[in-house]
């Protein structure tokens, strides 16, 4: 059984009731063509990477010799000394502490004499002094033995370094850091270092997050549209979940960018953590629900509840993986794959429209293994953003078909009223009641063929060919004719009963060939209603 895709708008057939015209699927619903093109388009955008310069030398690979920072002194400490120990840069921990650390880089003359100014930077919870050869080149905040002590530098920073401090050969880099004003405590809380052309460190992060921000007036998008479905849809439930997804995509990638879009101290790292795991929950809570709402016939109380459970599920990356990207991108991994599979049982028990989102889930997940990082960074958000357009598209084909619909059921409404307005006239004829020239005439409305008006007189024609001034407007007349007569100008009404061919004209507008003989100008505004109202198109005979 192919069970039709549900829109966010009803679908009307012809007698009112709600579902496919002709009982078939409808091909407008069916997304498969549209999911295999984003799955096209989603594998372009695999390739990812910031242009960081070709003069940048990283330090997160040399030896690093940290020392704690000896009480009532000021300067480094002997790195030789017995609590000192030897650390790779990511395994360096100022969180709670007061550190010297210092390692050497080698430059040849090629790098020293490259353009422009250098600089150091730092990436990491920590306020920092940098020194480059014994001289102090940077301070980013104030390192400090406690709290009280420290003043918060900022989580991204770049010290200019004098060109001519640097030596062709070995080079020391000394770094003074503390960490006392974060709320959490991060298995790796330095997260850069490295040497290069000097400037804005953000700037060099937004070039990280610019292709990801493109999608960003996707998301906007996509809340005001979905939002728009919820408020005029009877069954609000799918837009209200993808107006939901939207924000939080759109929520996930400003705080994910954030740290290349404003310069930010490091205390507050924590919190757009927090924000970036939040987001991306509910990320995956509302692919989960739109799969549920979409490809399931459970009740909602039912999907509620399977929604409770695949949430406890989501948690437990959050509570086992370590690290904050970690656990985003285990959070979102998993609920693609649980969507993968909720929509290929639902294609196996025949809804065949629910493959093509259980292969476009799938790969989504395939994306998100092989790429893990950049998947949260860049891929996850062009991938939401294509999914988010093939819903538009399909909405937009829903709404069109529901206008031919609409379109096709008041042309059939129109059609019914014009046969019943005649059988009632040719069952029981009406009559007006006419003054002219001191006298009245009771009319039989089936014996008009044509009304035109002539200032504040009528001349009705007749079938026997009689033509009748009558001292009378068009308004005060047309109040009471029958439903067979139709106004096709501002100055003739015609009895639909004696009508033989419309006419098209090229200038747009028409004319009406009547059986008794004579012609009657149709104005181009009202044609189309003419032509409906008629309801014959072997009447209508192009020019």
């Amino acid at each position: 059984m192919v069970v039709p895709c549900p829109g966010f708008v009803r679908r009307l057939s012809v007698n009112g009731a709600v579902g496919s015209t002709n009982g078939a699927p409808d091909p407008d619903c069916k997304m498969t063509r549209i999911v295999l093109i984003l799955c096209a388009l989603a594998l372009t955008v695999l390739a990812q990477g910031a242009a960081w310069g070709q003069h940048t030398i990283s330090l997160t690979d040399a030896p690093f010799t940290a020392c704690p920072a000896a009480s009532g002194t000021q300067g480094p400490p002997d790195f030789s000394a017995a609590d000192c120990e030897i650390l790779r840069f990511y395994d360096l921990d100022p969180q709670g502490r007061h550190l010297w650390v210092r390692t050497q880089v080698f430059l040849d003359r090629a790098w020293i004499d490259s353009p422009g100014p250098k600089g150091v930077y730092l990436s990491g919870l920590a306020a920092s002094d940098i020194h480059l050869n014994s001289v102090r080149i940077g301070t980013n905040g104030i390192p400090g033995a406690s709290a009280a002590e420290e003043n918060p530098g900022l989580i991204d920073y770049a010290a200019h370094a004098p060109r001519d401090l640097f030596r062709v050969g070995e080079n020391t880099l000394t770094f003074q850091m503390s960490s006392h004003h974060g709320f959490l405590t991060l298995t790796a809380p330095m997260q850069g270092a490295f040497l290069a052309e000097y400037g804005s460190p953000t700037d060099r992060i937004l070039s990280h997050y610019w292709r990801s921000l493109i999608m960003f007036g996707v998301f906007a998008l996509g809340v005001l549209v979905f939002a728009a479905m919820a408020a005029r849809a009877e069954d609000r439930e799918e837009a209200v979940i993808l107006a939901i997804l939207s924000a939080a995509l759109g929520a996930q990638l400003l705080i994910e960018a954030a740290r290349g879009l404003i310069s930010y101290p490091y205390p507050l790292h924590d919190i757009r953590l927090v924000g970036i795991v939040a987001s991306a929950l509910l990320t995956s809570l509302s692919l989960i629900a739109f799969a549920l709402k979409r490809f399931t016939a459970l009740a909602l109380r039912t999907r509620l509840a399977a929604l409770g459970a695949g949430g406890l599920v989501l948690l437990l990356p959050v509570f086992l993986t370590r690290g904050f990207d970690g656990k985003t991108w285990a959070v979102l991994a998993l609920a693609l794959a649980l969507c993968a599979l909720l929509c290929g049982y639902q294609g196996l028990k025949g809804r065949r429209d629910a493959l093509a989102f259980a292969g476009a889930f799938a790969l989504a997940a395939l994306i998100a293994v092989f790429t893990h990082s950049a998947f949260i960074d860049f891929h996850l958000f062009w991938l939401a953003g294509l999914f988010l357009i093939t819903l538009f598209v399909q909405q937009a084909l829903t709404l069109l078909r529901e206008q031919r619909i609409r379109l096709s059921e008041t042309r059939r409404a129109e059609a019914l009223d014009a046969a019943l307005a005649l059988a009632r006239q040719a069952a029981d004829p009406a009559t007006l009641q006419l003054d002219s020239g001191g006298r009245t005439d009771y009319v039989r409305t089936q014996e008009i063929t044509r009304i035109q008006g002539a200032g504040d007189y009528v001349e009705l024609h007749y079938e026997d060919g009689r033509c009748v001034l009558y001292s009378l407007t068009m308004a005060r007349l047309e109040a009471q004719l029958p439903p067979t007569f139709l106004r096709v100008h501002r100055s003739h009404i015609v009895n639909t009963a004696h009508v033989e061919t419309l006419e098209r004209e090229p200038g747009g507008g028409g004319r009406l060939i009547l059986r008794a003989g004579g012609e009657v100008p149709v104005s181009r505004r009202i044609l189309p209603r003419v032509k409906n109202a008629l309801s014959d198109p072997d009447a209508v005979k192009p020019v």
